[in-house]
C-alpha cells in the first residue's frame, strides 16, 4: 500500500465522520428531495457531473490574486479574491450535491474534503476582508495560505474522482458482445418487465415495453447499482440505489444523480431467441 493509499485510510478513519455525515445527510434531506435542484446540480442538464469543472474557478482566481499581488495590483488582487470566493460557493453547492449520493469510505473521504475546502473559503473570506479594509499584507498572507490548502483539498477530490470513480460514467469501458449472441428465448421475456441476462462476464438487462424489445447495460451509470433490482413504471427503470432513472427503450437519464445514459445494445429476435449485440463500433 502506497503512503498517499495510507493516508486516505487515515483520513477516512478520523472519529466522529460517520456522525457527522450522517448528521449533515439528515439536515439536507429537504434540499434532496428536490429531484429538479438536484438535477441541476449534479450538472445532467449538461450531460456530465458540473462540480469539477466548476471547482477549476476558485482556485484559479485565487491563484490571478497571488500572481497579481506580485505584480503590485492590489485593486485586482481584491476583485480576483472576491471572485473566488463566489465561484466557490457554487462549487460548493454542487460538491454538496454529489456528497449526498455517496455512501461508506467514499461518503466519510469525500466528507473531509469538503470540510478541508469550508475551511479554505473561510481563509480566503478573511483574505478579502482584510483586503477591504487595507490589512494588505495580512490579505496576501491569507491568500497564500488559503490557495495552498486549497491545492491539498484538491489532492483529495483527485482521489475521488480518479481513484474511486465517484461521478464518472461507469459504462464507459463496456462494449460487446461484439458477435450476435443468445442470451433468453422470446417467450420468456414477458411485455412490461424486465430481466437480467449474463453476457460476457456482466449483467445486460432486457426489457419489452410495448412489445418491444430493448437491452441497456444492467450496471448504473452513476454507481453501478442494479439496474434489475429496481422498479419499472411507464418504461422508466428507477436505479435502487441512488434512485437515477433511465428510460429503457434507449437508455437515456431522465433524472440524476446519474448523468450519463446507460449503453444501449443491439438486439434482435430470431429463430425464437432474443440475441443482443454491443455497440455498433465494435
Amino acid at each position: 500500500m502506497s503512503g498517499f493509499a495510507r493516508l486516505f485510510g487515515k483520513l477516512e478513519a478520523l472519529p466522529g465522520l460517520e456522525s457527522l455525515s450522517d448528521g449533515i445527510a439528515r439536515a439536507l434531506t429537504p434540499v434532496t428531495k428536490q429531484r429538479a435542484l438536484m438535477d441541476v446540480l449534479h450538472g445532467r442538464w449538461i450531460g456530465h457531473a458540473i462540480h469539477p469543472a466548476l471547482s477549476d474557478l476558485p482556485i484559479g482566481l485565487w491563484s490571478g490574486a497571488s500572481l497579481l499581488d506580485l505584480c503590485g495590483d492590489e485593486q485586482g488582487a481584491t476583485v480576483m479574491t472576491a471572485a473566488g470566493c463566489a465561484s466557490a460557493v457554487a462549487t460548493a453547492a454542487t460538491g454538496t450535491a454529489d456528497w449526498s449520493v455517496t455512501a461508506g469510505r467514499d461518503r466519510r473521504l469525500a466528507l473531509v474534503h469538503g470540510l478541508a475546502n469550508s475551511a479554505v473559503l473561510g481563509i480566503q473570506i478573511g483574505a478579502l476582508v482584510a483586503r477591504v479594509r487595507g490589512h494588505r499584507r495580512l490579505g496576501q498572507l491569507l491568500g497564500a495560505a488559503g490557495l495552498g490548502s486549497s491545492a491539498a483539498a484538491a489532492y483529495v477530490g483527485g482521489e475521488l474522482v480518479f481513484g474511486r470513480g465517484l461521478m464518472v460514467d461507469h459504462g464507459a469501458f463496456t462494449a460487446g458482445p461484439s458477435k450476435w449472441t443468445q442470451v433468453l428465448a422470446d417467450e420468456e421475456l414477458l411485455d412490461g418487465k424486465i430481466q437480467a441476462v449474463d453476457v460476457d462476464g456482466r449483467k445486460v438487462l432486457l426489457a419489452r415495453i410495448d412489445g418491444t424489445v430493448s437491452a441497456i447495460e444492467n450496471a448504473c451509470s452513476h454507481a453501478g447499482g442494479p439496474l434489475c433490482e429496481g422498479t419499472v413504471a411507464d418504461g422508466v427503470v428507477t436505479c435502487p440505489w441512488h434512485g437515477s432513472r433511465f428510460r429503457l427503450s434507449d437508455g437515456a437519464v431522465l433524472g440524476g444523480p446519474a448523468t450519463f445514459p446507460q449503453l444501449q445494445l443491439q438486439v434482435r429476435r430470431r429463430k425464437g431467441q432474443i440475441e443482443i449485440r454491443g455497440r455498433e463500433s465494435t
